[in-house]
């Protein structure tokens, strides 16, 4: 039972790593292929937040999951993400709709923003959000954090394979040295 139990825990932590390296390589490739487009998988932007402007509901290290959705999809209450000037990805809650845009503000921000969100630069609407998630994915990124995300549950499952064929080998050599 306990054999089992190691195993199909093996199986998922192997599955989970493999699923995680496959998104990382993934998200890597787009990020090369175009450096000004961010990486986008079946519809979904994962973004993390760097402020608490949007606190209590999005809070800093969060990740928002950003579904890909057409400007005119927005109604005022939903929580969008825009391209704002500068290259600066803007997360918060659109105030009013207006035929130039969108007048959004942060919902811990006592001002709305000085800058619409236009049509144009809208990246999505807020789909779920992860909380403390981004902490997780900037260890990740580092050097440290991918040589142990990747390397440990690999040693860790070469280790239980070589464990288990020991283990098998004197087991079948106890049994021939009975028999004989």
């Amino acid at each position: 039972m306990k054999k089992k139990l190691v195993k199909g825990l093996m199986y998922l932590l192997s599955a989970v790593a493999l699923g995680c390296i496959v998104f990382l390589l993934f998200s890597t490739y787009q990020a090369k292929k175009d450096p000004h487009k961010i990486p986008s998988i079946f519809g979904y932007k994962p973004l993390t937040v760097l402020s608490n402007s949007m606190k209590p509901e999005i809070s800093a290290g969060d990740i928002v999951l950003v579904k890909e959705a057409k400007a005119g999809d927005f109604k005022k209450g939903d929580i969008l993400t825009f391209q704002a000037a500068g290259q600066k990805v803007v997360t918060h809650r659109v105030a009013q709709v207006t035929p130039e845009g969108y007048i959004t503000k942060g919902d811990n921000n006592n001002v709305a923003d000085r800058e619409k969100a236009e049509p144009a630069n809208v990246l999505g609407k807020v789909a779920f959000i992860l909380p403390n998630a981004g902490y997780i994915a900037k260890f990740i990124s580092s050097k440290l954090g991918f040589s142990l995300f990747v390397l440990l549950p690999f040693l860790l499952y070469i280790l239980i394979e070589v464990y288990q064929r020991v283990s098998k080998y004197y087991s079948e050599k106890d049994k021939t040295a009975k028999a004989l």
